[in-house]
């Protein structure tokens, strides 16, 4: 049973939003409607097993964000676009929150990439490129049907929650995995402390640094040294 957002998570959303306002982007624009219930059923079906609460609770706040490239460069792309009308990812460092459609597309193509292969094949193929950052507790493999992407980068790399963490993880940690990223790592210890650092990096955006109304701004700058 998919329970109601804890207070937790509203208020930590709520803070995230209040923060991308004050820093100059179009919220009502970026933030999508929520998911009903029955579409957040629907996907965990689609996938074979249930969200963890907050990531539930999140979608029930919003479905994903809109694509901000198409804001800016589609069909009816604003041409000039001020301060409170820039757009970015949402949760930084290009990472746009996927609506629960696309969630379901990219745990469905990562199940495809490991019914393509033996468990051999992916050992030696693949899990041998992957690393571990430190003493992160995540499983040092390039794929796992335990991991459920919610954003994309657009280039095939996801911060995803891990429903089954190495010793010493949270269930429903966020990870970054992706064909491009071999460094396994923790990102947050779940999703309030995402959508909290989130909140906090934007704090630190350079309004310089705006092109075409995009600003992206940092998540993990500080922890990957």
């Amino acid at each position: 049973m998919i329970e109601t957002p804890r207070a937790e998570l509203q208020t930590a959303w709520a803070a995230l939003l209040d923060a991308l306002a004050r820093t100059g982007y179009a919220v009502d624009e970026l933030v999508r409607p929520a998911a009903a219930i029955a579409d957040i059923d629907g996907a965990e079906r689609a996938i074979g097993r249930s969200l963890p609460a907050d990531l539930a609770g999140l979608y029930q706040l919003s479905d994903g964000q809109t694509d901000y490239y198409d804001l800016t460069h589609g069909a009816h792309a604003e041409t000039v676009r001020e301060h409170g009308r820039w757009v970015c990812a949402l949760f930084g460092d290009g990472w746009s929150f996927d609506p629960l459609s696309k969630l379901v597309e990219g745990w469905v193509a990562w199940k495809e990439v490991r019914d393509g292969y033996t468990p051999e094949q992916l050992a030696d193929d693949f899990d041998s490129a992957v690393e571990v950052r430190g003493e992160d507790p995540v499983m040092g493999v390039y794929t796992s049907p335990d991991w459920v992407g919610f954003a994309t980068d657009g280039g095939g790399n996801q911060l995803a929650v891990d429903l089954a963490p190495r010793p010493g993880g949270t269930v429903g940690q966020v990870i970054v995995i992706g064909s491009d990223e071999d460094l396994r790592r923790v990102v947050a210890p779940g999703i309030v402390e995402l959508l909290e650092r989130c909140a906090a990096r934007l704090a630190e955006v350079d309004p310089s640094q705006v092109s075409d109304g995009v600003l992206l701004y940092e998540l993990e700058r500080a922890d990957l040294s």
